[in-house]
């Protein structure tokens, strides 16, 4: 093992399964292709990575001819269409090795991916797709991946540390899937964290996504079957986001070696903050089930649905009076955090929101027709995290999340 690499988690499904953190890009994708004696690459990269900057071109001239087809650009929450394209890719060039660099769009839609083409005929389609999937719960298992899986990411979603990976189908919906034993089971073999690559990203991807891993840090302690470790877990992580996204802002533009920091940190609370879910096999919540709709259904950008949903569900789960403890945990890692005196953990969460910079309400990204709530309502009721674990059950709840919102 490389004296960097760590297991991304200590648990026996994930035995054999590194990650790097405060990597280099150049150094370590060459080194372990080599280690594997892979061959047969298919490139997965950020488009505007690969327009803006040479990060990809590098590489590219580094690999040569081992890079056997490409795919530059995933549409938002990972569409079918995407998805398909690269598993075709990957059965049709016989393919040893996947390498994934971008946000979680471009991470869920290789995982899923690999997935699939171990698993369905070459030339499959979306049908053959939704043929896999539970509808009640959104969710389908495939057959493990037979290629190497290397993810970059380049937001902070955390979607390369979880075994389960979301894409949304031709109707608007997203569905989950994953390899046998759930998201337990990693599909990436490894997982390179570059701050300086990180760095490219826009602010607004970079920052929404970590709100993004910030809900699930707080739906983790929230979880009415939240076990004492997995909250331990959580609020570690979501101490170091609210510190590294914080040094993100500040050192941005005025103190590069704070900036690097601030990712770095945030890098690392990613990785703890679904350390619940994946280790204590502890779940999500209606935050997590409404977001991946109002996504899909609405385009709202990935990480910003966390922004406008996270402290309504707050404020709404805060009637029950079974939920005031938890979410005085919460706010108690706010405040220690930050220094702030706040009293409620949903005013918390917009607080922090919106020092950043970011969207706090559904008319802010255009999502006000009547209609269209209802659909994001339906459909959350069939959400993996919505159906798959009984927090909301009718749609009129996930009305009020949503009025609560608007």
């Amino acid at each position: 093992m490389d004296q960097l690499a760590v297991n991304q988690y200590d648990i026996p499904e994930r035995s054999s399964k590194l990650a790097v953190f405060d990597a280099q890009l150049s150094k370590y994708i060459p080194e372990y292709i080599s280690r594997w004696s892979c061959t047969r690459i298919v490139l997965v990269a950020s488009k505007g990575l690969y327009t803006a900057h040479n990060h990809i071109q590098d590489l590219e001239t580094l690999l040569g001819s081992k890079i056997v087809a490409k795919k530059i650009g995933v549409g938002e929450h990972s569409p079918y269409a995407d998805v398909i394209a690269i598993a075709h890719m990957l059965q049709e060039y016989n393919a040893d090795c996947l390498v994934s660099i971008g946000s979680s769009s471009y991470s869920d839609a290789s995982k899923i991916a690999a997935l699939l083409a171990a698993t369905l005929p070459s030339g499959f389609t979306a049908k053959d797709m939704e043929s896999l999937v539970d509808q009640r719960k959104g969710h389908g298992t495939c057959q493990a991946a037979k290629v190497k899986v290397i993810l970059v990411p380049t937001s902070l979603s955390a979607s390369e540390w979880n075994g389960s990976s979301s894409c949304t189908n031709p109707d608007g919906k997203k569905q989950h899937f994953s390899p046998p034993g759930g998201h337990r089971v990693a599909v990436a073999d490894l997982i390179l964290l570059d701050p300086e690559l990180a760095s490219t990203a826009p602010e607004r991807l970079w920052l929404s996504s970590g709100v993004r891993c910030m809900d699930h840090c707080v739906e983790t302690i929230c979880n009415p079957h939240c076990t004492p470790p997995a909250s331990a877990d959580a609020q570690e992580g979501l101490a170091a986001m609210l510190k590294g996204l914080l040094e993100y802002k500040q050192g941005e533009g005025a103190d590069r070696a704070r900036y690097l920091r601030g990712i770095s940190d945030s890098q690392q609370g990613a990785r703890r903050a679904i350390m619940a879910l994946i280790v204590h096999r502890n779940s999500f919540g209606p935050s997590h089930a409404i977001g991946h709709q109002l996504g899909s259904v609405s385009g709202v950008m990935h990480g910003i649905t966390s922004c406008i949903l996270l402290a309504p569900v707050l404020k709404y789960q805060a009637r029950d009076p079974s939920r005031r403890e938890a979410q005085a945990t919460v706010l108690k890692v706010f405040n220690e955090t930050l220094g702030w005196r706040e009293t409620e953990a949903a005013d918390a969460v917009t607080k922090f929101v919106k020092l950043l910079g970011l969207r706090t309400r559904l008319e802010e990204v255009g999502v006000t027709d009547e209609g269209e709530l209802e659909r994001i309502a339906a459909k959350t009721l069939t959400d993996v995290w919505g159906g798959g674990v009984a927090q909301i059950t009718e749609a009129g709840e996930v009305m009020k999340i949503l009025d609560l919102a608007r």
